[in-house]
């Protein structure tokens, strides 16, 4: 288990485990609102009288709220500290919840889904930075990686969960759910956690100053890239998140109650890959693992360009290849993540903030602008996602040699 290793006088009596474990619970809420309300999609459609396009704008607009939100979350977390910034924000996505819950008509739910995005941007980003003011070192992606294993529980339990609501509570269910959940880790925090910054890394909310810090970590040699292929990944992963509904519903033509079958395997291969980077940490340096996770990633899927193209649609043959990229993804993730972070030591609050927007803004991208598109054909989305990860792999090899120079 990683070690405690933190300046803060605070840090000292709390347990590790328990920061990483809450933590992994504000983390698991943002799958819980993109992958718990998708079996409600056809009964949100029916009582909203929205198509299949338009409410997949919902999620679209969850994620680039969340992403456009980051850029102001961060600088106030690294001006007011980590603690009062997820408490506010959690606060502000409870209220978002219920009013999604409520919601009679279609604008309104879009509004709700603006405004979880935009709360829960908040309590990501300063609770990343929470986790990397902690732990130093090796430690720190271990903690990632163990923070990553407990995260990949939600993928799989919230379209399970989400089934079940809404086949016995219908689907405004699944949103008082997460308010009810939003309140379980405001309570977990505000009683057990104290703040993790050190006096000595208080920012300015001064707004030339927050400019002139965004405008250094877009011109560092090594961070935008870094960030930017990180977001490529996961814009490839979600192609399938973000077209999981046309995935079940048309393409396999399974029911509400069957997401399981396209979750559980995925988020086990995240779970595997996260396992395995927790224990190869301490062996190997991060640009090595990075390195194998783009082959790993870049095999996934030109085998699934290859299923896709040749071989009739079988439920195995679209899902073996996310298992593997979901593997790669989770060996990648942690190792860019604290890489990125490492470029801007000193402002760790702004550089998760740009490393979020690009992580949630590509994947708001692609559901916004992209699966729309390609969600109709199998093939089209393994053609996508190869896309994605091509230019994430460009990135990595323009900026690998420096950052193992630097390493």
């Amino acid at each position: 288990m990683p070690s405690l290793s933190s300046s803060n006088p605070s840090a000292a009596n709390l347990s590790p485990m328990f920061l990483i474990v809450v933590v992994a619970m504000i983390g698991m809420l943002a799958p819980f609102t993109i992958d718990t309300y998708l079996p409600s999609f056809p009964a949100i459609e029916a009582e909203l009288s929205a198509n299949r396009d338009l409410l997949s704008q919902t999620l679209a607009i969850y994620l680039i709220s969340f992403a456009l939100a980051t850029l102001f979350w961060g600088p106030m977390a690294d001006r007011w500290g980590r603690k009062p910034i997820i408490l506010i924000s959690l606060v502000g996505y409870l209220a978002a919840s219920i009013l999604s819950a409520l919601a009679q008509n279609i604008e309104t739910l879009l509004l709700g889904r603006a405004l979880q995005g935009t709360m829960l941007a908040g309590s990501l980003v300063a609770s990343r930075a929470m986790l990397r003011d902690f732990f130093q070192g090796d430690e720190a992606q271990k903690a990632m990686a163990l923070m990553m294993m407990l995260f990949t529980a939600a993928p799989a339990l919230a379209p399970i969960i989400g089934g079940w609501l809404e086949m016995h509570l219908g689907w405004r269910s699944v949103f008082y759910f997460l308010a009810i959940y939003s309140v379980i880790i405001i309570m977990l925090f505000s009683l057990r956690v104290k703040e993790s910054q050190s006096p000595e890394h208080v920012q300015s909310i001064h707004p030339l100053r927050i400019l002139k810090g965004y405008w250094q970590s877009l011109v560092h040699p090594q961070f935008l890239r870094l960030v930017a292929a990180q977001g490529f990944i996961i814009g490839g992963f979600f192609v399938y998140v973000a077209g999981a509904a046309s995935v079940v519903f048309d393409h396999l033509k399974l029911g509400e109650r069957d997401f399981w079958i396209l979750f559980v395997p995925v988020v086990s291969g995240v779970l595997v890959g996260s396992i395995l980077i927790h224990r190869l940490t301490h062996r190997f340096k991060a640009t090595t693992l990075i390195n194998v996770a783009f082959a790993l990633a870049s095999l996934a899927v030109i085998i699934n360009l290859i299923f896709e193209s040749f071989l009739p649609v079988q439920a195995w043959l679209v899902i073996a290849p996310l298992v593997l990229y979901s593997f790669a993804f989770a060996m990648a993730n942690p190792g860019l993540s604290l890489v990125a972070l490492d470029c801007l030591p000193s402002q760790r609050g702004l550089a998760s903030s740009v490393q979020s927007l690009f992580q949630m803004g590509m994947a708001g991208l692609v559901a916004a602008l992209v699966v729309p598109y390609v969600q109709h054909s199998l093939q089209w989305m393994a053609i996508s996602q190869a896309i994605l990860v091509m230019l994430a792999l460009l990135l990595w090899l323009s900026v690998r040699r420096q950052i193992q120079t630097t390493a």
